[in-house]
């Protein structure tokens, strides 16, 4: 039997690993290293890690986590699928680096579903990556530079990127708006929503401006625990928020030709990407069982417009299904739609069975962030990113405490 001073002291000693967890991914997730340019040779993320992986290994058989996760052993044999792709890859040396450098989001993937355990460490969790990606924001507003009218910062993240990380931690937010937090909390992700949004309408990316629509279509107009208002006062939100874009300085003429797209140089040119999806879902079909290899799917198309006697030019996908499918086959292809698929069904699961209301709530946000999360996805090469492996990870975790719940009704009944 476990004494209370033993049970004490193993609840500090994982209190301790959450802690470190938190600090590493934050780094991993929100790149203060972009902005604090001094953290950048101190390697923040690999002492870090090297510290947190150190103290897991100290205490992982007081981790209790299953491991028949379904969303976990599909994101094992994603993995398999990535290395297997390496020898049969165009460019092996530069796909082994890669692996190295995806290394950090496998082992953040398996040290979140081991680490964040309870409803109140997921409830930080949240809070610090939604803070993290608001002090982001900040600093991109004011240090960032307008090329083409469109907002930039940094050397890591091109203004696409930076409205794709903004979305995908925007509805989590709501989740601290609520009257039961205090004055100063519910102030700050106030604030956050409106940073996040702001930085994502400066940067000119289209695909971020259509998910950000449509996440706030979904929480105005779909059925919502968190967002509990009459309809009269969404249609009022919903109508006040397309006002305020009127005095937003941004990049109204790009965001224009969404209205027009066949007019749009990326239907009709042929390097545009409809063109390029195209011959993407070439290179998938024509290397069916390991693809062209990790991180060469521009390798794949430069060989390919060559094949076809085309003026030689590298491109990225600019769609994460098509670039896991062109390099990693088509079962690479298969486990990343069943995984997000799956995601997306899980966060609907916690929202109907779940009776803690915070479990609930936290899958209903979840599921609507992953919708514009996964929109924005569909327009970048993103089937590596921290911020897609987050909400497969997510989407374990809240599986597994819908699990537990169910067994403790069973075992009280």
């Amino acid at each position: 039997m476990t004494t209370s001073a033993e049970f004490t002291k193993k609840q500090d000693e994982t209190g301790l690993l959450f802690i470190l967890f938190c600090i590493w991914s934050v780094v991993l997730i929100c790149r203060p290293q972009d902005y604090l340019l001094f953290l950048g040779p101190l390697r923040p993320g690999l002492i870090l890690f090297i510290i947190t992986i150190s103290c897991y290994l100290i205490n992982h058989k007081k981790l209790k986590a299953s491991v028949s996760n379904i969303q976990i052993k599909l994101y094992q044999y994603l993995i398999i699928m990535i290395v297997a792709s390496i020898p049969f890859s165009y460019y092996r040396r530069l796909s082994f680096n890669e692996l190295f450098l995806y290394c950090n989001v496998i082992l953040f993937f398996f040290l979140f579903y081991k680490t964040v355990d309870s409803v109140s460490k997921l409830r930080i969790v949240l809070f610090v990556y939604s803070l993290g990606s608001s002090i982001y924001a900040i600093f991109c507003l004011r240090f960032g530079k307008f090329s083409a009218e469109r907002l930039g910062f940094g050397e890591t993240l091109d203004p696409n990127d930076i409205a794709y990380f903004m979305v995908s931690f925007l509805t989590f937010n709501l989740l601290f708006l609520r009257k039961d937090n205090n004055v100063l909390l519910r102030c700050v992700s106030f604030a956050n929503i409106l940073l996040c949004s702001l930085a994502l309408l400066k940067t000119g990316s289209r695909g971020g401006l259509l998910s950000l629509l449509l996440v706030i279509i979904v929480l105005l107009f779909g059925r919502s625990l968190t967002l509990n208002l009459s309809f009269i006062k969404k249609i009022a939100i919903f109508i006040l928020t397309l006002l305020s874009l009127h005095f937003v300085d941004m990049n109204t003429e790009r965001y224009k030709t969404l209205l027009s797209p066949k007019t749009d140089y990326n239907f009709n040119d042929e390097t545009g990407r409809v063109a390029l999806w195209k011959m993407g879902v070439g290179l998938m079909l024509s290397h069916p069982l390991t693809g062209v290899g990790l991180s060469c799917f521009n390798e794949g198309i430069g060989r390919e417009r060559e094949k076809r006697g085309l003026p030689p030019k590298w491109q990225t996908a600019h769609n994460s299904l098509i670039q896991i499918g062109a390099e990693t086959g088509l079962i690479g292809f298969f486990l990343f739609a069943v995984l997000s698929f799956n995601a997306f069904k899980i966060f609907g699961e916690i929202v109907k069975k779940s009776k803690v209301e915070d479990l609930a709530k936290i899958g209903e946000l979840a599921r609507i962030g992953f919708i514009g999360h996964f929109v924005s996805a569909m327009f970048l090469s993103q089937a590596y990113s921290v911020y897609w492996a987050f909400y497969i990870v997510l989407s374990a975790v809240l599986k597994q405490m819908l699990d537990n719940e169910s067994i403790a009704t069973v075992t009280v009944s």
